[in-house]
């Protein structure tokens, strides 16, 4: 049994379909606004036979234009062939219609964006179903955020998926009231929440660009980064078919260089792309990233077109036709089932598979730096060893790349450095002195940089003053740039030599 695709669901006039979106009682005001820290609401979406994927209803109600509901409801189920019973979890970035928010007289229950996207966290069901005229029944249930905290909200809808399939609405109330009690989202806070009988030990980031690292001490079982990417799966057995190649596509990343990830699942799309997103921290994201990205979605024609993408760009797609209308794309990491691996708790059809055969292909890119060879024997060994072995391996992979990225910025720490007003200088009557770092100079840099060379292990000189060249001219190194010289001058405007 397969699951209709999007060219084959109906996509007639929308406005039609009866929701019930606001059909059910709700939250307290105070109590809703609490809930609001931290979610928008929960969405049910269902399968319906004329018109494919439908919003049933948002708990707490909270207003969707028909774009929004449309795209919410088709992000949240599988693009592509699927097992025959099972469920599977995987998230979604959508752009939030801030605009249309206001055009709603009355709707001021929806708060604003915090980066220009809305947040899905799916947990998608299909079961045999004899009353339907299917044959199946296929249900999402949804958390809609405005927080990037992945590893958090799988957290969350992992165990509140499987528990609404069972007493439906109830689950739901009671979830709002354990959030409710949540304390509130602050940047950097240690805080345990209460979820359905679980308890959460959760780090929020100081930032997003934070790159979040468990305390040696702490269980890592038992604590959740909440920014870092979800981990239902470990990440080396994901990765299996191109370990060898992950130096290069983390210089891709860093230099913002496009890139599609294709894989049969979005389970396997949506935790790779998070990944990637976290391994290049504490550098900004610079790009439109989509953890899964479906033709249904409001802006398919801005990044699915014959233009050549845009930088930074990192979307993952389950769709074939897809995939084939961004062949003049630079890069392509595929990801495909191996013989042992499950997408949830189902298992996908291996004469279901479509699309490229995994692994990574480039046109343009040739890497820069050296290999770690022992890390990358040492991951190879443990995708062939236990669940234990995996989860160390795939923490080991997370720290080298996080460590790769700090040691890529330690050439910049010490140019700009020097950049910083003496104290002469910020006890002078001049404003603009005081509070300004002097103008960087990529010139002044590199010279910098080849004198004092880099911790990063180039295959040349040459390939290093390239690889900085290249990174100086991308968004992330502007957006990198601005962050610096804003903490260096708050720190220029807070010090007693001012006076």
């Amino acid at each position: 049994m397969r699951l209709h695709s999007p060219a084959r669901s109906r996509t007639l006039p929308r406005a039609h379909r009866r929701s019930s979106q606001n059909a059910t009682p709700q939250l307290e005001p105070d109590e809703l606004s609490r809930v609001r820290r931290w979610i928008l609401g929960f969405a049910t979406v269902n399968f319906d036979l004329e018109f494919g994927p439908t919003v049933e209803s948002v708990y707490p109600y909270v207003w969707l234009s028909p774009s929004e509901s449309d795209n919410i409801a088709f992000s949240s189920f599988p693009d592509c062939p699927q097992f025959e019973e099972g469920t599977q979890s995987h998230s979604f970035r959508l752009r939030d219609n801030t605009v249309t928010r206001h055009t709603r007289p009355g709707h001021v229950d929806r708060p604003p964006p915090i980066d220009g996207f809305l947040y899905g966290f799916s947990h998608f069901s299909q079961y045999k179903d004899t009353s339907s005229k299917r044959g199946y029944s296929q249900r999402s249930l949804v958390i809609l955020t405005h927080h990037p905290y992945p590893a958090l909200f799988y957290a969350v809808i992992n165990i509140l998926g499987p528990l609404y399939s069972q007493h439906r609405h109830a689950m739901l109330e009671t979830a709002c009231h354990n959030i409710a009690n949540w304390p509130d989202p602050v940047n950097g806070a240690s805080l345990e929440l209460g979820f359905l009988g679980s308890v959460f030990q959760v780090n929020l980031p100081g930032n997003s660009n934070e790159q979040q690292l468990s305390d040696t001490g702490t269980s890592v079982e038992k604590l959740i980064l909440a920014a870092t990417a979800p981990s239902s799966l470990q990440i080396i057995t994901i990765l299996e078919e191109l370990l060898s190649h992950l130096w290069s596509i983390w210089e891709c990343v860093v230099l913002c260089e496009p890139i599609l990830i294709y894989a049969p699942s979005p389970n396997v799309t949506s935790e790779v792309a998070w990944w990637l997103r976290d391994i290049i921290r504490p550098i900004p994201l610079s790009g439109d990233f989509r953890p899964y990205f479906t033709i249904h979605d409001q802006d398919h024609s801005d990044i699915v077109n014959k233009m050549p993408p845009k930088a930074g760009l990192i979307i993952g797609i389950t769709n074939p036709l897809v995939e084939r209308a961004c062949k003049h794309w630079p890069h392509l990491l595929s990801l495909g089932c191996n013989r042992s691996q499950r997408t949830g708790h189902a298992q996908v059809r291996e004469k279901d598979l479509a699309g490229p055969k995994p692994g990574w292909t480039t046109k343009t890119h040739n890497r820069y730096t050296s290999k770690d060879r022992a890390l990358l024997k040492k991951v190879e060994d443990a995708c062939h060893g236990d669940d234990r072995l995996k989860m160390e391996a795939s923490l080991a992979l997370r720290r080298h790349f996080g460590s790769r990225t700090n040691e890529l910025l330690v050439p910049l720490h010490r140019y700009l450095n020097t950049l910083i007003p003496s104290l002469a200088a910020q006890s002078s009557p001049s404003m603009y002195t005081q509070r300004k770092l002097k103008p960087f100079s990529t010139k002044d840099f590199l010279t910098s940089l080849k004198a004092n060379g880099s911790p990063l292990p180039f295959r040349s000189a040459s390939r290093r003053s390239e690889f900085y060249s290249r990174w100086l001219r991308t968004p992330a190194f502007g957006l990198w740039l601005a962050q610096q010289e804003e903490v260096v001058e708050e720190a220029l405007r807070d010090s007693p030599h001012r006076h």
